[in-house]
């Protein structure tokens, strides 16, 4: 499978670059290579070749009580070094017409058994009128602003206080204003998905829905982000077909969850503060915490609620041309179910976590503007529950800590 993307990525490129001796279509090839080195001072839960840090283990003792994930970790990795084409056609229906492909080596190598495995990230078509936009394919969730992330060394700019997703949508824009507009989402999953729940997009009928407000002016932004999913995490219910007695029972349960974040950036000068306020229920494939509960009730099946989280970051970035200093707080809180519930493992992302929180600063040394160096220092602190209260929130809390050194090396062309 593996080679047959290789070879019509290709094929495309190929046939791109040639077609860019035809007008009207202008083809550009960008990406970048990057090494990343990185050690952990203990053992913690990560994604995608572990370039994406989410957060500290707790113990887990051996027979002599010892800590087995109290032990370091490290590694180098490129993997996810990314190419992708920009294609700049004719106009379609009165509207400027582009498509992007774009493509890294961070496949799940827990399926893939390797350390590598190439990946699509975004794949779209967008038409551009005088103030609508279309756009159709995968791209950016709407909960990840690309004018308002953290601009880590490492690679998860802020995950998992800030989102982390690509999903396949059809987006809508319309200008209200020089410096307003707003933005519709109609969305299904693919390379991000829930937490125990890997086919429950396409088993429901109803799309994940969001409407996005976004507010420009020179050296300001501001956006308000709000959206709605329904679920149905299976064809069968779980709880009847692992009683035992070996027999399947339909059920239409749904699980829903929803979001709404306010994001802000401004420019100073001499540097630039970016910061995010962030409500989440049952959002694990946006990759923050949380997730999903099974709701208490007086029958043998099962119902789902959600479980509601709270993250905030703020990142301050030195604007300075050669040597941009700057530092990440991240904060994030269970804020437990919806309804009366007990935990249900395997369908949250650190679902027994209480809080956590991260200090992250970090320094980039700019060869050029597409060329750096960088190192950072993550501190993160997560307070693990020994037990739940009776809406599945974690309580009787220890706290674990891990440090992450990692020294970074870009070059984007």
């Amino acid at each position: 499978m593996k080679k047959i993307l290789s070879t019509l990525m290709l094929a495309i490129i190929t046939t791109l670059v040639i077609a860019q001796e035809e007008k009207p279509f202008k083809v550009e090839i960008h990406g970048f290579v990057g090494v990343n080195a990185f050690l952990d001072t203990r053992q913690s839960a990560t994604a995608r070749n572990g370039n994406i840090y989410l957060f500290p283990k707790p113990a887990s003792l051996d027979a002599e009580g010892n800590d087995l994930n109290d032990k370091a970790y490290s590694d180098i990795d490129a993997a996810f070094s990314r190419f992708n084409v920009g294609v700049s056609g004719p106009e379609i229906f009165g509207a400027k017409s582009f498509a992007f492909i774009e493509g890294d080596f961070l496949g799940d190598k827990n399926t893939s058994h390797q350390d590598v495995g190439f990946r699509l990230r975004h794949a779209f078509i967008r038409l551009n009128w005088e103030k609508t936009s279309l756009l159709v394919g995968q791209y950016w969730h709407p909960l990840f602003i690309t004018e308002n992330y953290a601009n880590t060394v490492n690679l998860s700019c802020g995950t998992p206080y800030n989102p982390l997703n690509r999903q396949p949508m059809v987006r809508l824009g319309y200008q209200l204003s020089d410096k307003i507009e707003a933005i519709g989402f109609m969305m299904k999953q693919n390379d991000f998905l829930d937490k125990g729940m890997h086919e429950a997009s396409e088993y429901s009928m109803i799309p994940e829905t969001a409407l996005q407000l976004k507010y420009k002016s020179e050296g300001f932004f501001a956006a308000l982000t709000g959206g709605y999913k329904v679920l149905k995490p299976s064809l069968y219910d779980p709880n009847i077909y692992n009683d035992g007695n070996g027999a399947k029972v339909a059920t239409d349960e749904t699980a829903k969850g929803g979001y709404f974040t306010a994001s802000v950036k401004k420019d100073f000068g001499p540097l630039t503060f970016k910061t995010s306020a962030l409500f989440t229920a049952g959002m694990t494939n946006i990759v923050v915490l949380g997730g999903f509960a099974e709701k208490d009730n007086d029958t043998a099946e099962r119902e789902y609620t959600a479980l509601r989280n709270f993250a905030y970051w703020a990142d301050f970035e030195s604007n300075a041309e050669k040597v941009k200093p700057g530092v990440l707080f991240g904060y994030s809180q269970n804020m437990g179910a919806f309804d009366k519930a007990k935990p249900l493992a395997g369908y949250t992302i650190g679902g027994d976590i209480a809080s956590m929180y991260s200090i992250i600063p970090r320094v980039r040394f700019m060869a050029t503007p597409k060329i750096w160096f960088g190192v950072e220092w993550m501190y993160v602190v997560a307070a693990y529950g020994d037990s739940y209260d009776e809406y599945a929130k974690p309580i009787d809390t220890t706290n674990y800590k891990n440090n992450r050194l990692t020294a970074s090396m870009r070059y984007t062309f």
